[in-house]
């Protein structure tokens, strides 16, 4: 019996937790509606049934994900409990959010490192351009090299 009122306690303790799912960060982003990276430049204190937030106002460094502008106002849940969060004044952040009743939205879980975003955004969308790029160069070069050595000497073959 004593076992079986421990385990619901466990089980209660961890239902009531504010969990973030593991979720692969490009998966995040592509749920997301809108992903920045950006500067808290302060907070004011917002209702929002039931919850207490905090509306966070951001200056955009960079959109990543959607147009946010220069500056957006973000509610972020003030408890842990609810997915809150303290955001750090002047600290850069990546900022994964959708909307919410007419305003943006995030929990703890839309708040992740800079570099991670930047990083993940990069490879998708830099990495074909650059391969094909990279190709392309080095078929002018091979091109410009074997003709060079072609006309220098009209006998010589690429065999040694």
């Amino acid at each position: 019996m004593l076992i079986g009122l421990l385990g619901a306690l466990l089980f209660t303790g961890a239902a009531q937790a504010y969990t973030c799912p593991e979720i692969p960060i490009d998966q995040r982003i592509e749920a997301a509606e809108a992903v920045f990276v950006g500067r808290s430049t302060g907070f004011t204190p917002v209702p929002g049934d039931g919850i207490p937030q905090r509306l966070y106002r951001f200056e955009v460094d960079q959109e990543v994900k959607g147009d946010v502008g220069r500056t957006v106002d973000v509610r972020i849940p003030v408890k842990r409990r609810n997915g809150g969060q303290v955001v750090t004044p002047d600290v850069a952040a990546g900022i994964l959010m959708n909307r919410t009743g007419g305003g943006w939205f995030t929990t703890r879980c839309g708040i992740t490192d800079p570099g991670v975003v930047l990083a993940e955004v990069d490879q998708q969308k830099g990495n074909p351009i650059r391969l094909l790029i990279g190709i392309l160069i080095l078929v002018a070069v091979l091109t410009y090299s074997i003709r060079k050595v072609k006309r220098r000497d009209p006998q010589a073959t690429l065999r040694r």
